[in-house]
């Protein structure tokens, strides 16, 4: 079974590269499946052999501690590392440190518990509030704990017996089932993780414009939904219209329109930090900024508007210069982000009326429209 999870985990790892996590996993299953299997087949009394398998069996905890770091860009704790290693050193056979038997099999629970009580506190922060996340910290939780009692048993009833003894054969079933156990259930898990995280990253590359990285049309209409469904609260919209796109397309190119829109969409992203930016095609774009920054609103949209009029470019682009119209809207009562931006437009195309490279307000007197103070 573990040898079949790791083929799966590297079909899956082959066919997604990015799955970095997969591949730890592949290691994990295969590594183990080698542990269990010279465990199963060293003679009797053989002491280098089980010494293998032990560490084998520590390798394999590290594998699996590192697949589901490298699923957050981690790396396993330096200190899981470490114990591993000293475990390991301490369990050479024929030096005065090595434990005894009977010590040896409750060692071995503590060294795997504390390698896997490493990771948790990380687990933890990367539940991100998601079903997923706490999937994860219950399997790394439970294995942990599964360790845990298997070191009170062995020491409440040590392993005394001759290894001809069923009782003796019976701890070796239960560490090896109960080995077996635990391993399917965090492969599992990772396989239910990485299916997701592969669902989440369709979903998020199918809501972004391959051009610029923003968010699209479906991006918005996220965002829209989620304000409707209380999960945020919008409270003011942006809405960005560059001035003659069609010239410097006709001029430059669309390699060179491009460009510029890449520069202006990073030029968004430097003022609008962490807030919803979506390009809706072509020269248009449009920011959702939540309750709380209405009252820097204004603020904010001259400096989008200087931030595009500053933009500079190499050659052939280097006479180009970009200019918008950008137009704002505040949420009334009762009032939609669809409206909103509705409102936000009038005072976009109110803008290049008057003579482009403005920002309007919607909210002004009567609903008109008038040039914000640039110097906000």
């Amino acid at each position: 079974m573990f040898v079949l999870f790791g083929g799966f985990l590297i079909a899956l790892s082959m066919a997604d590269r990015s799955l970095k996590a997969a591949r730890w996993g592949a290691a994990a299953f295969l590594v183990g499946a080698g542990g269990i299997l010279l465990d199963a087949l060293r003679p009797i009394g053989e002491e280098w052999w089980r010494h293998l398998a032990l560490t084998l069996h520590f390798i394999t905890v590290a594998l699996f501690i590192q697949a589901f770091a490298r699923r957050h860009g981690e790396d396993l704790p330096t200190a899981a590392l470490g114990i591993a290693a000293i475990a390991s050193l301490l369990f050479l056979p024929y030096q005065p440190l090595a434990p005894s038997p009977e010590a040896r099999l409750v060692i071995v629970q503590l060294v795997a518990f504390s390698m896997l009580a490493t990771v948790l506190p990380r687990a933890v922060r990367w539940r991100d509030g998601r079903a997923i996340g706490r999937l994860v910290v219950g399997a790394l939780g439970l294995a942990a704990l599964s360790y845990l009692v298997r070191a009170g048993l062995f020491v409440i009833r040590p392993d005394t017996a001759p290894v001809t003894d069923f009782f003796a054969s019976f701890y070796n079933v239960a560490f090896h089932l109960t080995t077996a156990v635990v391993g399917l259930a965090l492969g599992l898990v990772l396989l239910v993780a990485l299916g997701s995280d592969a669902v989440r990253r369709e979903n998020r590359e199918s809501a972004m414009d391959p051009l610029t990285g923003l968010g699209n049309r479906r991006r918005l209409h996220w965002a829209i939904n989620s304000d409707e469904e209380g999960k945020w609260t919008c409270g003011s919209v942006i809405a960005i219209d560059l001035d003659h796109f069609k010239a410097v397309n006709d001029r430059y190119g669309h390699d060179g329109g491009d460009r510029v829109l890449i520069a202006v969409a990073d030029a968004l992203k430097f003022v609008f930090r962490g807030q919803r930016i979506c390009r809706l095609g072509g020269e248009e774009f449009v920011i959702l900024l939540p309750r709380d920054m209405t009252g820097q609103l204004s603020a904010l949209a001259a400096r989008a508007l200087a931030a595009i009029e500053a933009l500079r470019f190499e050659a052939p682009l280097d006479n180009c210069r970009v200019s918008a119209c950008v137009g704002t809207a505040i949420r009334q009562q009762g009032m939609g982000i669809d409206e909103m931006l509705r409102r936000a437009d009038k005072a976009v195309y109110r803008g290049k009326a008057q003579g482009r490279g403005q920002v309007n307000s919607a909210d002004a007197a009567n609903d008109g429209t008038r040039p914000a103070d640039r110097r906000a």
